[in-house]
């Protein structure tokens, strides 16, 4: 989940011609860089709209235009690296002849790399879901559409005899599963491992997940 996303550039090629991309549009994508940059200095929490007006290179009001406070902000940057993450994966659900553990490598393979990429964005915001109403209500809006997919494709697989799942209670099985994830890779992204670590806990967590879902091929 490069350290974030690209800056917006001064235009944009449409139809073969060029096109000056909204004064707004870039001055919103600094604000939103100038904060992801400050998050390798500092926790979020520590991070006053000054410093990011500052780092912006903007005046305070020009700040507030865009953004009531530096927690949406964060918000916006979760939710970015998040549609990253759905650009990557396609469907959260399971393709047509695609086994359950390629799904899994699928989606939480590349959730993973997705973390990695926007680390200090995603730990800010894990971190933030402790604190801030705003950006626990976008995270939990991400997190409960994946997980009623993710529900939805457990109760299909179930029904067409393909797994068997540890309980008739997808949802809860989905929601546990999707938590265990993510804290797994909130302590890895904090806590920066050897490659070999890292490697260690996406094997067992795909083990607990394959054996959740009921899988014939976990072994």
């Amino acid at each position: 989940m490069v350290s974030g996303p690209s800056p917006t550039p001064a235009s944009d090629a449409v139809d073969g011609r060029r096109r000056r991309v909204p004064k707004g549009e870039v001055q919103r994508q600094v604000i939103l860089d100038g904060f992801e940059g400050l998050l390798e200095q500092m926790p979020a929490s520590d991070i006053s709209v000054k410093d990011i007006t500052e780092a912006a290179g903007i005046k305070r009001p020009n700040f507030y235009f865009y953004f009531e406070s530096k927690n949406e902000v964060l918000g916006e940057l979760v939710g970015r690296a998040w549609d990253a993450w759905i650009d990557t994966v396609g469907s959260y659900h399971r393709r047509a002849g695609e086994s359950h553990s390629d799904y899994f490598d699928r989606l939480f393979g590349q959730s993973y790399a997705a973390w990695v990429e926007h680390d200090q964005v995603m730990v800010a915001g894990v971190q933030a879901t402790g604190y801030d109403d705003e950006v626990r209500s976008r995270w939990t809006e991400l997190v409960t559409g994946l997980n009623a997919h993710l529900s939805e494709q457990m109760g299909q697989d179930s029904e067409a005899g393909l797994i068997a799942p540890l309980s008739d209670d997808h949802g809860a099985i989905v929601d546990r599963l999707t938590d265990m994830i993510v804290m797994a890779f909130y302590q890895d992204r904090s806590l920066k491992p050897a490659e070999a670590e890292s490697a260690r806990m996406l094997a067992s967590l795909k083990a607990i997940w394959l054996g959740a879902w009921g899988v014939a091929e976990v072994r």
